[in-house]
């Protein structure tokens, strides 16, 4: 992998919450850690019931997220993600299957970070991973807060 495509890319996020507290140094850093993948159009990233390895940031492209119904062979687009948007993060906490299915609605190109490259970013650089971790706390809070809010809502 093209380290410094990585870099580039990583960089045009750097406003984004999960590395917003990042510097050039750290950026240095993490981009080997990180791996650049295309999926064209149709393609699906991960179907819901599969293992979790990897949390994907959208670089490009669009991304649908589907949950199964109670209804076999219904599902449910519960988000649409672009640019920015992280994909994946629960199943690198908790281990758990995917809960869902993403599939690329238009030619989409991700930033992978795999589970275990996560632990050696953290056991090589502890500081930056614990910015890296702060970053997606503070998503899987917001994301939490807004679920909570769309909960009231209904009743």
């Amino acid at each position: 992998m093209d380290t410094v495509s990585v870099k580039e890319h990583i960089n045009t996020l750097r406003d984004e919450i999960i590395f917003y507290l990042l510097d050039d140094e750290d950026i240095d850093k993490i981009a080997p850690f990180f791996e650049l993948r295309d999926y064209p159009a149709g393609s699906i990233i991960f179907k819901e019931g599969d293992p979790g390895n990897f949390i994907g940031f959208v670089i490009s492209g669009k991304l649908e997220v589907k949950k199964q119904t109670e209804f076999k062979g219904n599902q449910l687009i519960i988000a649409l993600l672009t640019k920015g948007a992280m994909v994946g993060e629960l199943s690198m906490f908790d281990k758990r299957q995917r809960s869902a299915t993403v599939e690329a609605v238009e030619d989409t190109s991700l930033i992978i970070f795999r589970s275990e490259s996560m632990e050696s970013l953290m056991q090589q650089h502890p500081y930056t991973g614990i910015k890296i971790l702060k970053g997606l706390i503070k998503i899987l809070s917001l994301r939490l807060r807004k679920a909570t809010e769309r909960l009231t809502n209904i009743f």
